[in-house]
């Protein structure tokens, strides 16, 4: 079947599809790819009729809907559902209950310490794909062009958020965390950042993202301010309205942030070999200033 322009630009890619399809599609199924997005695992084994019912519409707009973005059969669809959860990790954080009843799926009587570390090494295995290394040096030209970074997240993703800032806060002076007052001043500061400047948001743990880092995703967006947003799912909305996405990969037994952290740590490292004589400058010269204030042992 022929595809709409738009869907034939992004066929290799079951959540581009769906998210295509929540722009141009009729509502009730816009309606269907909004569910299929929001809970992909649980669909990837739903029949048609129970996609239907989960999704308020019809076993025959159901299969309308899957046409209209591109697929021949309800069973391709499924298929590259499927695929995703296989080779993707699934570990989001309001399941890690499953800690305390998988471990003998995990590690088969091995200690918690060593199969949680091999899981999170699993984790920042799956996450070294082609497109995100393709993805990561044009979102360090970003960084590197800005004349102000601004760095955001919530509840898990706010300490990835908070170690980014502090690494390289040591380095440069440019480097802000918004709503560090609260979110009531959110906006105050937001004002204060146009097209040459960038804003930095993390979204993890979905499909449940907190929506206001979707809500500033969408006001820069609209306000031509450029963003880099770092998730670790594909199927995050977030990602129609960045400028660059940074989708890094999941552990599989247990919620870990480790995997962007990692990222988090190789931004860093990479915008310091950029930037090394203003970063060493810096540095030089908070290590004097920790130093002389007893904040540091010498």
């Amino acid at each position: 079947m022929s595809l709409h322009p738009d869907f034939a630009a992004q066929q290799e890619d079951v959540f581009a599809r769906l998210r295509m399809g929540i722009k141009n599609l009729p509502t009730q199924q816009r309606q269907i790819c909004t569910y299929i997005l929001e809970n992909h695992q649980q669909v990837s084994f739903y029949t048609v009729e129970e996609l239907a019912n989960a999704s308020k519409t019809s076993p025959a707009t159901v299969v309308r809907t899957v046409k209209r973005i591109g697929y021949d059969s309800y069973k391709d669809l499924l298929e590259d559902l499927q695929k995703v959860l296989m080779s993707s990790n699934n570990a989001v954080w309001w399941e890690i209950e499953q800690m305390w009843t998988q471990e003998g799926e995990a590690g088969d009587g091995e200690p918690v310490l060593s199969w949680a570390a091999r899981d999170d090494i699993e984790g920042i295995k799956s996450t070294l794909t082609p497109q995100l290394m393709d993805s990561f040096d044009k979102a360090v030209d970003l960084m590197d062009k800005a004349r102000n970074i601004g760095i955001f997240g919530m509840r898990s993703s706010k300490y990835v958020a908070g170690f980014l800032h502090f690494m390289l806060n040591q380095l440069f002076s440019n480097v802000h965390t918004l709503a560090c007052s609260g979110e009531d001043t959110l906006y105050d500061e937001l004002l204060n950042y146009g097209k040459d400047d960038l804003i930095i948001a993390v979204s993890l743990g979905g499909p449940h993202f907190v929506i206001r880092t979707h809500d500033i995703i969408a006001y820069a967006k609209e306000n031509n301010i450029p963003t880099i947003l770092i998730t670790n799912d594909m199927g995050n909305q977030a990602i129609d309205n960045a400028t660059i996405s940074l989708c890094v990969g999941r552990t599989r037994y247990h919620y870990s942030i480790v995997p962007p952290l990692i990222l988090a740590e190789s931004l860093v490292v990479e915008l310091g070999l950029r930037k090394k004589h203003a970063a060493q400058r810096k540095l030089h010269r908070l290590e004097k200033l920790l130093d002389e204030n007893g904040i540091t042992l010498p």
